[in-house]
């Protein structure tokens, strides 16, 4: 069997078998049992506890291998030291009647210990399974539900309503306490649910490529706290995300225990940072809160994705319309609709005289003189607009509105629309309006207390349908191949063998020049003759570096002049490095000097990449110069990087200002810089000794770009 027939078989088996099941209804083994049942569940039923005839009306058995009927999934609620037992059983079983496909092992005092015992009890498990080709979910976990099939392992939520969301979590409770605080108001459906545990065999990338051609599942929830191989979850990410939107809450965004880089790019690259490049590359929208999370995702499963970016907001209060609007002006993803003039005319004809009909664009306040049908005859001028994409209607149902007939009214303007068009709705007044949020909510127009929440939703799916319609083009994603024979491997053996960790700055900038980055022209001279000669080649003015393994920080030690414009002026400057270097380290007697030509001053840029232990081979971009690490905006790609994920990157972490020129300066070459991004991540494939890569600080012209310094660490290891 393979492993999508496995995967199904966790969700909609024939057959389960509950070990540990028990008619103590203190106990998990009991409301697992019960859960089940109160689900709907229709297929066989085998309580397995040595100590009970029966159980809810269920023959108990005293083992796996007396139950004489099929058996597809077993589900462990036992001690962890019971579990290899059980372990045992199953695979005899497998081999005697191969019938089981799946088990779901919920106990804990595994790897989660981080103890000897736990960590070779969780091996032992998985490695025993596996020889029988038995999946494993778990353990540590609180196992699956599926609410159209009625199965369910979960010991804490019985039966829920049907729907869209599929939920995939490290962590039981922060997903329970989610459908806990959804069920009331019957604000979302399960489709699928899946607490993963220490995920010791079936993965969250698995699970999540099994959700992509699930019919039930609209919307993928992801709890994440991270794991140690994630290159495999955002390569499935990206395929699943180009069809269904993922959200994720990501928890350890705090970056404590990062330690000491000996690069720019390593020194910021704190796993968070690396992780949300991630989520954007892959096309995931990351959620800030608890109460985002749970928001975005009730409105992906009720509403359609949207068109596009452009907002109408609807209101008959002021305030809440005002917060509202704020936020959509600081949400780059959302843009206020202009109306058309045949919406201009049609809203003013209706409309009290004092109402607010676009001021500003896209904005219609009612005021207090609103009622119910109203609101339909607005919503459907609206909805006929070609030029809004998304209509956000703010409502507090006031003492003199019928709530059940506003209710009503909005959903006949919704059925009548002829698109679908994105409606979200901000219901204030809490307790008050729960008769209008209730109604609204069971019609498919989800509700939300707050009206920047509603912004802050929009502006996440208007970024999802923007991020979609871009992986629908298939970028293409670079393939490299390791080369032993350039000149670069050349560089790196060397200075391998003389076994030093970073190339000098003229070795950075051979390999530059070999992967088509551009630097500043240079000479690497050992004389006041030879700089001389040099910088009238390159022209006037340059500077002098001094290139030493000896000084690794070459302006500390007084081994940088700059802006030397002429024959004279290099003497002297040659003279006074030379000295200096002789003061900082006196073994270099006559050191090499590096002239440089000097580049025109411009905005500073920052580029890099980095071979993360966790993420693999990595890209960073943001603004560079002295206060890169203490401003660090930058943001991060996984290489290899495509030309569109290289411009993306760039555009989410710069101003638009800055990139279109500021000061005099001209616009930026995006696409040059783009191209800097792709070599870097080629350039990290391509050469598995480099480590760290550091580019600070670029220059970006309208012509192109410059990298003016270059560092590169390598590793002696490989």
């Amino acid at each position: 069997m393979g492993k999508n027939s496995a995967l199904e078989a966790f969700f909609k088996p024939k057959s389960v078998a509950i070990v540990g099941a028990s008619s103590d209804p203190k106990k998990p083994g009991h409301s697992a049992l019960k859960n089940l049942v109160s689900m709907g569940y229709q297929g066989k039923v085998f309580p397995v506890n040595p100590r009970e005839d029966s159980i809810l009306g269920f023959r108990c058995y005293k083992n796996m291998l007396d139950i004489p009927e099929p058996v597809e999934v077993c589900v462990m609620l036992v001690s962890a030291d019971l579990t290899m037992q059980i372990a045992d059983e199953l695979v005899q079983r497998k081999r005697r009647f191969d019938d089981v496909t799946a088990a779901v092992c919920m106990s804990a005092g595994f790897r989660e210990l981080n103890t000897k015992e736990g960590k070779q009890r969780e091996q032992d498990l998985v490695r025993t399974l596996r020889s029988a080709s038995i999946r494993l979910i778990g353990p540590n976990c609180i196992g699956v539900m599926d609410a159209y099939s009625g199965f369910n392992t979960n010991f804490d939520i019985s039966a829920y309503p049907k729907g869209g969301v599929s939920i995939l979590t490290q962590s039981g409770a922060f997903a329970n306490s989610f459908l806990f605080w959804a069920e009331r108001l019957r604000l979302i459906g399960v489709s699928k649910f899946a607490s993963i545990g220490n995920m010791a065999d079936v993965s969250m990338s698995e699970l999540l490529s099994f959700l992509k051609d699930d019919e039930s599942t609209r919307v993928i929830a992801i709890y994440m706290e991270g794991f140690q191989n994630p290159r495999e979850f955002f390569k499935v990410a990206r395929e699943v995300s180009a069809v269904k939107p993922i959200v994720v809450m990501k928890t350890g965004r705090s970056e404590i225990g990062l330690t000491a880089a000996l690069s720019h790019t390593g020194s910021i690259a704190g796993p968070d940072a690396i992780y949300d490049g991630a989520f954007k590359q892959a096309g995931i929208i990351r959620a800030r809160t608890i109460l985002e999370f749970y928001d975005t995702l009730r409105a992906f499963e009720k509403q359609p994705v949207p068109g596009g970016n452009r907002v109408s907001v609807l209101t008959h209060m002021g305030g809440p319309g005002t917060i509202c609007i704020d936020e959509i002006s600081s949400t780059p993803t959302l843009q206020l609709a202009k109306f058309s003039p045949e919406t201009q005319k049609a809203l003013k004809s209706i409309c009290a005289p004092m109402a607010n009909i676009g001021n500003p664009d896209g904005y219609v306040d009612l005021t207090a003189a609103h009622y119910e049908e109203l609101h339909n005859q607005v919503l459907q001028i609206l909805f006929k607009d070609e030029n809004i994409d998304m209509v956000l209607q703010i409502l507090a149902p006031s003492a003199f509105l019928d709530q059940k007939l506003l209710v009503n009214e909005i959903k006949q303007a919704c059925q009548s629309q002829q698109g679908e068009k994105t409606f979200l709705n901000a219901v204030t007044f809490g307790e008050f309006a729960t008769e209008t949020r209730q109604g609204l909510e069971d019609a498919g127009m989800p509700t939300f207390e707050y009206s920047d929440m509603l912004a802050r939703v929009a502006g996440n799916m208007a970024n999802y349908a923007a991020l979609r319609k871009s992986h629908s083009k298939k970028a293409a994603i670079p393939k490299y191949k390791p080369s032993l024979e350039s000149r670069s491997a050349e560089v790196i053996s060397s200075a391998s063998q003389r076994g030093r960790i970073s190339l000098l700055e003229p070795e950075a900038y051979e390999i530059c020049n070999e992967y088509g980055i551009n630097v500043p022209p240079f000479r690497v001279v050992e004389s006041i003759e030879s700089a001389i000669t040099s910088a009238n080649e390159i022209g006037y003015p340059v500077a002098l570096k001094v290139v030493s393994e000896e000084i690794l920080h070459k302006t500390d030690a007084g081994g940088v002049m700059l802006g030397i414009a002429s024959d004279s002026d290099i003497k002297g400057s040659y003279e006074q490095l030379t000295a200096n270097v002789k003061k900082a380290a006196p073994n270099v007697s006559k050191p090499r000097v590096l002239v440089q030509k000097m580049i025109p001053p411009n905005t500073e840029l920052v580029m890099g990449a980095l071979r993360d232990k966790t993420f693999g081979p990595t890209v960073m971009f943001g603004i560079g110069g002295i206060y890169v690490e203490a401003l660090k905006i930058v943001g991060f790609r996984l290489s290899p990087i495509s030309l569109d994920d290289a411009k993306k990157l760039i555009h989410e972490t710069l101003p638009p200002a800055l990139i279109k020129g500021v000061r005099g300066r001209g616009p930026m070459n995006v696409d040059s810089i783009a191209g800097v991004l792709v070599s870097l991540g080629q350039l990290l494939e391509e050469l598995p000794q480099i480590e760290e890569v550091d580019f600070n600080p670029v220059l970006p012209y309208q012509d192109g770009c410059v990298a003016v310094d270059a560092r590169m660490i390598i590793s002696r290891s490989r």
